[in-house]
């Protein structure tokens, strides 16, 4: 199996997970919203999952994008990167 091969199965899997992850915690919310049940702790830790995942593979794909274009461009690129991981880190610290 070449790398490449692999990296596209890895982002396939975290691009699944991502996806059934993030139903589940808006099925969590929306019972949450409309019974007496609780879910708001634990939906919000599954959406923060679901977050990061689907991030990870936009910024995979998309770091595939910056290869050849102007450093602009790539600087744009790590600056968002870094952006989401001290947010999410540290719990949107900007808002």
């Amino acid at each position: 199996m070449s790398k490449s091969s692999s990296k596209n199965n890895l982002l396939e899997v975290f691009a699944y997970v991502a996806i059934v992850v993030s139903a589940i915690a808006w099925l969590l919310v929306g019972l949450d919203q409309h019974t007496k049940l609780d879910f708001g702790n634990f939906a919000g830790a599954l959406q923060l999952i679901a977050v990061i995942l689907t991030f990870i593979v936009v910024a995979v794909v998309a770091y595939g994008f910056t290869k050849g274009k102007s450093t602009t461009v790539k600087v744009i690129y790590w600056v968002i990167v870094i952006i989401f991981i001290v947010c999410a880190v540290f719990g949107n610290i900007f808002w």
